[in-house]
């Protein structure tokens, strides 16, 4: 949510892989014992307007390696548009603004702490292949506010 609130971008306008990114990169940050913030997100990912999607795509200014091994390129199953998904409101804690594709995007890249360096430094070094996480890793992550509140 903390992304989505930096950029002023409503979840519904967002590809399906600019999430599987944001995901990626929270369960990365959580099996390295980090917190994953806006800043050491903006070192790997820039948002950018794709036609009819935001979508966050890997850094080409040389600021910094990928945080990934492997990361998918299209969704499956390609009819993934024709659906819809249901998000209950109780999952938000606010309500999402939803930002203009027309206004310009940031680039910027600010300085890290020295916990946020760190954090950097071993997901360069530890590379890890994104993929469609199952329900139970999320909640593993602290992903899934679902799964708190059963156990």
């Amino acid at each position: 949510m903390d992304l989505l609130k930096h950029y002023d971008i409503h979840f519904s306008h967002a590809h399906p892989l600019a999430f599987l990114r944001i995901v990626h990169f929270e369960l990365t940050c959580a099996s390295f014992e980090g917190v994953s913030t806006v800043p050491l997100f903006c070192r790997f990912y820039r948002l950018r307007f794709d036609g009819d999607w935001f979508i966050f795509e890997k850094r080409k200014d040389n600021i910094s390696l990928p945080c990934y091994s492997f990361m998918p390129t299209s969704t499956y199953p390609k009819e993934w548009k024709n659906r819809f998904i249901f998000i209950s409101p109780s999952l938000l804690s606010e309500p999402l603004s939803a930002r203009d594709p027309a206004s310009a995007i940031e680039g910027e890249v600010s300085s890290l702490l020295s916990v946020e360096s760190s954090l950097w430094k071993l997901m360069c070094e530890n590379l890890t292949r994104a993929f469609n996480f199952p329900k139970g890793v999320l909640a593993m992550g602290g992903l899934s506010p679902l799964y708190l509140r059963r156990l």
